[in-house]
């Protein structure tokens, strides 16, 4: 049997790369934020928890009034529409 055969380097694109990946996070309000703006609205993710409306408790005829059952996913800001804040909320 050949002994160099079989010490043969096999090629592997990945084992070569020198750049780390790069991955980013997103939150729920950039991912709506970034939907909005594709279909030609103004708008603009807030950062979560920097509003006072996201700490108020959550009450809502339709789905339950205990605010510890939603947790805030964030809010959108949009421009020249006749409402001017979208808040995401998740039923847990």
């Amino acid at each position: 049997m050949n002994d160099e055969a079989q010490t043969k380097d096999s090629i592997n694109i990945h084992d070569d790369e020198e750049e780390p990946e790069t991955t980013k996070n997103s939150s729920l309000n950039e991912i709506f934020a970034s939907q909005i703006q594709k279909s030609g609205v103004a708008a603009e993710p807030i950062p979560i928890g920097s509003l006072k409306l996201e700490r108020e408790d959550y009450y809502n005829n339709d789905i339950g009034s205990n605010p510890r059952f939603f947790t805030n996913r964030g809010c959108i800001k949009l421009e020249d529409k006749e409402f001017s804040m979208i808040q995401i909320i998740q039923l847990n």
